[in-house]
């Protein structure tokens, strides 16, 4: 065994993983400081404060409660006011509720924003070290250092890591779940089956779309069964599958349990009604549901399943190309993911998925047989999840695809680390430096990333928008741009949630297309965000004339600059 050539890979693997992680916590650091909170924030972080001072989990129960509280941890070192004698909390009313408690906690919003985001930016580089350390166990230590670089150089995985959500909580908790539950079936080990099930326990306490998880699990059973049936017999396997859906389910209902009995809070259990409304897909029933939704009636897991159900029943207005849908399309995340992917990713992919047709690799990835099965742990829920999303009406970001984002990036790095190509490292050097250098050029505003095939940022609005590009986050960019340029008549039209008036920001909104009196006697520089001025949700011609101009500046891109003055 040469070990001096280990020594030197376990050096440069490491170094390798410092950089990439280090560079990757740092810019998302720098540029999260730089914005306002976006739109679900609040709501998140006020939802998960009060989830741990009062164990009750009436509040936002469309989404489980484990991202939420882990964000909310950093303020149990504040003195905060949490408005529970509100008719908001009474009702409940989650958006009356979170503007009630950060209006409460004004001088405190800042504060509150960037440690509470430092949670998601601490989950982030672990899912990158989990990619790391797995890839380079089933593919070595190159593909292992491909696979981080794209993941760490990836605008979407910057934008969405740094943010109080679900999406980068789920996508960790996913990834562990399908690889522990991998080597599992490759080698049954107690400790492989606990991991599978904390992880699938901790994944649907996160996100509901973890769910697609207990299909995943079957088919990689079934796949395992096929590549070597005397691993483990049918009586072993279905039940030991049977067995880590329970452990999970119960880790996820622990997790509800710990913080209402904590505070005497009595949970609810099963409703039989509960069974007819999942199973009633009837719109105008879904719509007289939620209309008429108050306290929980039923455990707040299921309340929290049935409110997602009725909303994908009722449908989420989605826009694509100008368009606009409550039912979104079935392509519209391959389209998504076609325009928000950096072009040297998207080359990466292309050369990695020319390895499995190729008769001579070096050598194939996919040969030996716990290769196979790390092949199909890797599949499965990239397929599973992509159907999923495709099959939902709840078409708003790209940010839904996350949980697929490590499984693709290992498969490439797989795949890459094979594939016979002339010029092979100069070819895959030069793509990574491309892909470095599109995602610098996008700092710090990568929420608002569109690839140069799309046209790029500026491009954005006519192709998606909502999450994709516009969050309400650039309010404070807006504010110091509007201070440099010395503006005293602004007419402002805001999409978000930011506190524009502690910002300084005030002003009239801009005119309507058929407004014309307005628009002949406008004098002032209009600020508008662009799913206003694209009119997301709203007559398509409201702001038509406005499109029809050319921006002064753009704000971060999501705020466009008109000088409207005479």
């Amino acid at each position: 065994m040469n070990f001096s050539g280990l020594v030197g890979a376990q050096r440069l693997f490491w170094a390798a993983v410092t950089i990439a992680l280090g560079y990757l916590f740092i810019v998302q650091t720098l540029s999260v400081r730089q914005e306002s909170y976006t739109g679900d924030e609040p709501l998140e972080l006020a939802a998960g404060y009060s989830y741990l001072k009062t164990g009750d989990f009436r509040i936002n129960p469309e989404h489980p409660p484990l991202s939420k509280i882990v964000a909310a941890l950093p303020l149990l070192g504040f003195s905060l006011s949490l408005p529970l004698d509100s008719e908001a909390w009474s009702k409940p009313d989650e958006g009356a509720f979170s503007a009630a408690f950060f209006r409460a906690n004004a001088t405190s919003a800042d504060e509150m924003i960037f440690p509470a985001r430092m949670t998601s930016i601490f989950l982030t580089a672990g899912l990158g070290l989990a990619i790391a350390l797995w890839t380079r166990a089933a593919f070595g230590t190159w593909a292992a250092i491909l696979a981080l670089s794209l993941f760490c150089l990836d605008p979407t995985v910057a934008a969405y890591g740094r943010y109080i959500k679900s999406d980068i909580g789920v996508t960790l908790f996913s990834f562990l779940t399908s690889i522990a539950w991998a080597a599992f079936l490759g080698n049954p080990r107690l400790w492989t089956f606990c991991l599978a099930g904390i992880s699938l326990g901790l994944a649907l306490a996160t996100k509901f779309s973890a769910l697609f998880l207990i299909p995943v699990l079957a088919v990689l059973y079934l796949a395992n069964c096929c590549r070597e049936p005397r691993a483990l017999s049918w009586r072993r396997g279905i039940g030991a599958l049977l067995l880590v859906v329970t452990f999970g389910g119960c880790v996820t209902f622990l997790i509800y349990a710990a913080f209402a009995l904590s505070h005497g809070v009595k949970l609810g259990t099963v409703d039989v009604r509960l069974i007819h409304d999942f199973c009633d897909r009837d719109r105008a029933h879904a719509i007289s549901r939620m209309l008429s939704r108050g306290l929980p009636r039923v455990h707040p897991y299921l309340e929290g399943l049935l409110v997602l159900l009725d909303h994908n029943t009722i449908g989420h207005v989605a826009y694509l190309f100008g368009r606009q849908n409550m039912y979104g399309w079935w392509y519209y995340f391959p389209v998504a993911f076609a325009v928000k992917t950096p072009v040297c990713t998207l080359a990466l992919l292309g050369l990695a998925a020319v390895a499995p047709f190729q008769r001579r690799c070096q050598p194939s990835p996919f040969s030996p047989p716990t290769s196979r099965l790390s092949f199909f742990s890797l599949t499965t829920p990239l397929v599973v999840f992509l159907g999923f999303s495709m099959g939902s009406h709840l078409n708003i970001g790209i940010r839904y695809l996350l949980p697929i984002w490590p499984f693709l990036f290992v498969l490439a790095a797989a795949g890459l680390s094979r594939v016979r190509l002339p010029y092979k490292p100069q070819i895959l050097a030069l793509l990574c430096l491309g892909l470095a250098v599109e995602s610098l050029s996008i700092y710090p505003d990568y929420l608002a990333f569109f690839n140069q095939l799309a046209g790029g940022p500026a491009n954005g609005p006519r192709i998606l928008l909502d999450s994709n590009i516009d969050w309400g986050q650039d309010a404070k960019k807006l504010s110091l741009w509007v201070a440099a340029h010395h503006i005293s008549r602004l007419c402002l039209d805001y999409w978000g949630n930011a506190d524009i008036s502690r910002l300084g920001l005030s002003g009239p909104p801009l005119p309507a297309t058929w407004e014309t009196e307005r628009r002949r006697d406008l004098d002032c520089v209009g600020a508008i965000s662009v799913n206003t001025l694209y009119d997301f949700s709203a007559d398509q011609r409201t702001h038509a004339w406005l499109r029809a101009l050319k921006p002064t500046a753009r704000i971060g891109y999501s705020i466009y600059i008109y000088d409207l003055r005479r």
